[in-house]
């Protein structure tokens, strides 16, 4: 392993064999295997660097084009985004709108997937954050086009029975009534009449001779014909289906029954002084998915432009101000 070497003994002018210890031998073994595997490292870390095999230069390529690909493909993913935005817009403020149906909230749009971390398998790679990245787009977006679909369904079904809602929203005055000074009180915050205190009034009432006729402003079915002890007096509520329901209340008479179906213009009740009232008048109430709106709303069927202009203009003088 050694080649023998020897030195000039200046004493004896003659060359001697240089012999080494044990020692030496071992630490100069030791020192050769140090720098033959420190030169191996350098070379193949210099060689991994700089040189490649064909194996390595396809597999580099491939690895490239993945991540050109994952980056096309967020792109595109951004579009489709942007496109289901506009359709969620839609949806919300006219598709929707058109059955007075309450918009999606954002928070059910926008739910993401919980749980453990769905993406773990992705983690701990060159490019993991891209990755992970693509992936919640595309749960994102599957989540959101099925909550959309969910939406249009039932859209769809609204299209579908279209001429049935059509008869069953509300659409009428409840009273024969073209003098529109009979309205004695409107929708919205009002002064009390037994004590003066500012409260909040959740329809519209209309005064008559008492036994005046009192009519269904849609298709329905009774679910309440009798008295009620919560100020209302005789009272009457339809179920239009569709989210819509009407309330007549403080009627003299009651001609309907429970479980009956109606029509509108049918005669189901007279005008009446019953309950927490100080007159005869009809307590009218129009509600949508359980929430009070406003009935001036929902004459389109029996009043013109003109006339709704009117009632407007006396709704405007008596309606009180808030701060």
């Amino acid at each position: 392993m050694f080649k023998v070497k020897y030195h000039f003994d200046e004493t004896t002018l003659t060359f001697k064999r240089v012999r080494l210890v044990r020692r030496q031998k071992v630490f100069r073994l030791i020192a050769f295997l140090i720098v033959t595997v420190s030169t191996a490292i350098l070379l193949n870390i210099i060689a991994s660097t700089y040189l490649t095999t064909p194996k390595l230069s396809k597999l580099e390529n491939e690895k490239q084009e993945y991540v050109f690909q994952y980056e096309l493909l967020q792109g595109k993913l951004e579009k489709i985004e942007n496109t289901l935005q506009e359709i969620q817009h839609r949806d919300d403020h006219l598709y929707r709108a058109v059955f007075d149906l309450d918009p999606i909230s954002p928070s059910v749009r926008e739910a993401g997937i919980g749980g453990v971390n769905r993406y773990m398998n992705l983690e701990g790679f060159d490019n993991s954050d891209l990755i992970i990245k693509t992936f919640k787009q595309e749960d994102e977006i599957r989540n959101k086009l099925y909550v959309q679909s969910k939406s249009f369904d039932i859209v769809i079904e609204y299209a579908k029975n279209k001429e049935k809602m059509l008869s069953c929203i509300p659409a009428i005055q409840p009273l024969a009534l073209r003098d529109f000074d009979r309205i004695s009180d409107y929708f919205g915050f009002r002064s009390d009449p037994f004590n003066n205190v500012q409260t909040m009034h959740h329809g519209m009432d209309f005064t008559g001779p008492e036994g005046a006729d009192v009519f269904a402003t849609g298709d329905g079915i009774v679910i309440e014909a009798g008295y009620s002890f919560y100020g209302y007096g005789n009272r009457i509520t339809i179920d239009h289906g569709f989210g819509y329901r009407t309330v007549y209340a403080h009627l003299q008479k009651i001609d309907i029954v429970e479980g009956q179906k109606v029509s509108r213009g049918d005669l189901i009740g007279k005008l009446g002084n019953t309950g927490r009232s100080t007159g005869t008048h009809l307590h009218y109430e129009v509600r949508l998915n359980d929430k009070p709106v406003d009935p001036i709303n929902y004459y389109f069927n029996d009043i013109t432009a003109e006339e709704y202009d009117l009632m407007i203009l006396a709704l405007s003088k008596r309606r009180i101000p808030m701060d």
